[in-house]
């Protein structure tokens, strides 16, 4: 009770204190998943403690357009948009126009919760998106981890020369640790 009266609160303060900023934002809204991705090697279970459930996989698609001082990623389906500005006196790239959340998934050792600022690269943002993507399908499975997953990422012309689609697909082998028999 008490947890959902805390973020509840945090989430109003949010909406107060971004509701009277004038200016663009500069955090951009986020929601983060985490996984842990297991190698055979790493295991470290007999092959009896374990059973692999299936393959899945998952892929996102972003396109992103390139124009002198800017870069803006914007996902299909209309989720999320961010647009870039980079700073004439300083060459730093900043967050202009947000749109949306944007949805990161992250594979153990590749996520630093102080590393809120996304970076302007489209490539960076589809794989995070199609890895938010598998651990949703991994959960939904009912997984406990998954098995040297392999990430394909791959981009073609957009509609324009300065268009770049973005295409990411994620799969791996979704295991169930086996609960103690005792």
């Amino acid at each position: 009770m008490y947890k959902k009266i805390s973020i509840f609160a945090v989430v109003a303060l949010c909406a107060i204190v971004l509701s009277s900023c004038k200016s663009a934002l500069s955090v951009i809204p986020q929601a983060t998943n985490t996984i842990a991705p297991i190698s055979f090697g790493d295991l470290n279970l007999s092959r009896k403690d374990y059973i692999v459930l299936n393959t899945i996989s998952a892929e996102a698609t972003l396109t992103a357009h390139f124009s002198d001082g800017t870069v803006k990623v914007e996902d299909p389906a209309g989720e999320f948009s961010i647009t870039w500005e980079k700073d004439k006196k300083t060459g730093e790239w900043a967050p202009d126009k947000i749109k949306g959340i944007v949805r990161l998934g992250y594979l153990s050792n590749d996520y630093d919760e102080g590393y809120y600022n996304i970076p302007p690269y489209p490539h960076w943002i589809v794989r995070r998106l199609a890895i938010y993507r598998l651990i949703n399908a991994a959960k939904i499975a009912g997984g406990d981890g998954v098995i040297e997953p392999v990430i394909s990422t791959n981009f073609e012309q957009g509609k324009s020369n300065r268009d770049i689609v973005f295409k990411t697909t994620v799969s791996a082998k979704l295991i169930k640790i086996k609960p103690d028999s005792k």
